[in-house]
């Protein structure tokens, strides 16, 4: 039978969290809360998290990230995650506000994203300036762009590998999103959606 893994860290002098035995070393930012018994598997998702929010992100009790969930995140972001939560390899853009409920599943290769490049927001010299700007910048910021809509998924969501969560969706409590499924508009409550262009295939009783 496998042994619960208990994972240990504390608060430095510099306020940042260090995550004992960890392979990357630069910690995690003071804006950080977690609470009892949360998981993370190493700190290095933390590297694009840029948050001066008094809080940029708080995740609950039990709450867990694995295999690198990547927390890419401007000076305004703020993503909350609820108890029991777990993130699986995802990528989480926030520009402004992403809040995900309790009890919900998020699968590797999933992208859930408040801001977006919108194809008629910039012309294209436009942004090869903004991809210039970027790769000059020695501490490679992510360009956000000025489409932002919070992000809402509430409690008992499971969204499946490889799909794309976009910015102002909400999605309704226990739904389901399929692989690879590109969610442009709200879910409603226990909804399983699926395809590209996305569509509810039933609903979960």
């Amino acid at each position: 039978m496998r042994e619960n893994i208990i994972q240990t860290g504390k608060r430095g002098n510099d306020g940042r969290t260090y995550i004992d035995n960890d392979w990357y070393d630069k910690g995690i930012a003071g804006n950080a809360f977690f609470g009892e018994n949360v998981y993370l598997d190493t700190s290095y998702g933390f590297a694009s998290f840029q948050s001066k929010e008094k809080q940029g992100l708080l995740m609950g009790d039990a709450s867990g990230c694995y295999d690198v969930v990547s927390f890419i995140v401007s000076e305004k972001g703020k993503i909350t995650i609820g108890e029991f939560s777990i993130i699986n390899g995802a990528t989480i853009i926030c520009n402004q506000q992403i809040s995900i409920g309790k009890h919900c599943m998020v699968a590797w290769g999933a992208l859930i994203t408040d801001n977006w490049l919108h194809e008629n927001t910039f012309n294209v010299n436009d942004r090869r300036d903004l991809l210039k700007k970027t790769g000059n910048d020695p501490n490679r910021l992510y360009p956000f762009g000025n489409q932002t809509a919070p992000v809402i998924l509430e409690d008992n969501c499971w969204v499946g590998f490889g799909a794309t969560i976009m910015p102002g969706v909400r999605l309704g409590e226990g739904c389901v999103i399929g692989s690879k499924t590109i969610i442009t508009e709200d879910v409603p409550p226990y909804a399983i959606v699926a395809g590209n262009p996305s569509r509810i295939v039933k609903y979960l009783r």
